[in-house]
């Protein structure tokens, strides 16, 4: 049997995706529940080993509150996996091995990048889903004082775990990480110091957010205050701090991830035609309300929000539409616009299944300027990006160490950055 641990900080969220699916589930199972909406739990190693402790189950599934069980059979399924797992310390679902390759990191990437049908031993996993046998677990559990913050804890674990003589696998048990965003702040911090507890044994070691070398160790202290930097630079960032002052906000094309889920906007409004966007936007519980409607013909009162934003919407309308919908989006704020899009035109067709991904026109920073914006560049110098900003020069680890530092100076100077970040404040 298994006892399902979460961690939770957003009620809604695992309201809407985790539980109705474990609900679904075949056999039974403990569930339990880690309340972290007030943060009392300053590191995930702690709140989870809380969990864990609480757990009589043979296996203990440690879920992320964003993941849907692919199926109602998932954990029958899983339990029977594990099972025949020889010396199993951990398992999960997306993992990272030193064998293959993929197009950056030189290491294959299963679960995810590479759907498997059968377990397979992995260096490490990702934290979204582990599993780890009871037994395992009450000889090991996750390094709370090394890991005081919310990196890098399956990570380490994954490696203790073998350096016990236990091994880590991918299982094919299939999951929707239907993800609320990432938050990468601190994690070189925490790779560092993953590192040094296990050179010893892992000179290199292989994660889903890259390998973690000795040089890579040695460069973070540098690369720590500049990312620091570009983080207090960020566009999304920038967008936060705007709408503070913001009761009701307008989100087209919101698509199904919007950015706006970090910002606290009591009334937030979605607009987009593609079903499958607004389905999963409305299990994540990203805004208030949802409308299915094309942002080129949808019809608002005049100031009906305090702000209207669109991300990334320009470039998927001919430029007539474009300028069509700036001016209707400044008639129905109140306080601002803020829009991003691409620095010029890029080629881009359908992809997702979604015929409105297709590019139709590329905008600079003078027409938006003459459109009454302030513009701002934003995610590193045009050239070193190409479609949908996968890095286009090679190798592509050396050219994304130096897109770090490229933000700052795209930020001033938006001529030369990859995407652009523009606001237009509404005088009343």
């Amino acid at each position: 049997m298994f006892s399902v641990v979460v961690v939770y900080n957003n009620e809604q969220a695992l309201n809407r995706i985790l539980l109705p699916s474990l609900r679904e589930q075949t056999v039974e199972y403990e569930y339990i529940s880690v309340d972290n909406t007030k943060g009392t739990y300053k590191s995930a190693a702690e709140a989870l080993n809380f969990g864990g402790k609480l757990s009589t189950g043979k296996y203990i599934l440690f879920v992320h509150q964003d993941v849907e069980l692919g199926s109602k059979t998932w954990l029958a399924d899983a339990e029977k996996a594990l099972d025949t797992l020889p010396c199993l310390g951990i398992a999960g679902y997306v993992g990272m091995s030193t064998e293959g390759s993929n197009f950056e990191e030189g290491v294959r990437f299963y679960g995810c990048g590479e759907i498997t049908g059968k377990p397979l031993e992995v260096n490490t996993l990702d934290e979204c889903v582990l599993i780890i046998p009871k037994a395992v677990f009450t000889r090991l559990q996750f390094d709370a004082k090394m890991l005081d913050g919310w990196h890098c804890y399956g990570v380490d674990y994954c490696l203790s775990a073998q350096e016990m003589g236990l091994k880590a696998y991918v299982v094919p048990a299939f999951i929707y990480h239907r993800s609320l965003g990432s938050n990468v702040r601190d994690l070189l911090k925490y790779q560092r110091r993953v590192y040094r507890k296990h050179k010893k044994y892992f000179p290199t070691i292989y994660t889903t957010c890259g390998r973690i070398t000795r040089i890579r160790v040695m460069v973070s202290p540098i690369a720590n205050p500049l990312l620091r930097i570009s983080e207090k630079l960020s566009w999304v960032r920038i967008v936060e701090k705007e709408l503070k002052d913001c009761e009701s906000v307008l989100d087209l094309g919101g698509g199904c991830n919007s950015p706006l889920q970090i910002c606290k906007v009591p009334y937030l409004v979605g607009v987009d035609l593609f079903d499958p966007y607004l389905e999963e936007s409305s299990k994540k519980a990203l805004h208030t309300k949802y409308i299915k409607a094309d942002v080129r013909t949808v019809e608002f009162p005049s100031k009906s929000f305090d702000a209207v934003f669109a991300s990334g919407v320009l470039e998927h309308l001919t430029k007539d539409e474009g300028h069509e919908l700036l001016k209707k989006m400044s008639l129905w704020a109140k306080k601002k616009v803020i829009i991003t899009t691409l620095n010029g035109y890029l080629y881009q067709g359908d992809f997702d299944s979604n015929p409105y991904q297709i590019h139709k026109s590329g905008w600079t920073v003078s027409e938006l300027r003459n459109a009454g914006f302030k513009v701002h560049g934003m995610n590193s110098w045009e050239l070193l990006r190409g479609p949908r900003g996968i890095m286009k020069l090679k190798p592509a680890f050396l050219w994304k160490a130096i897109s770090v530092i490229t933000p700052q100076i795209a930020h001033y100077c938006p001529r030369l950055a990859f995407q652009l970040f523009a606001i237009k404040r509404i005088c009343n």
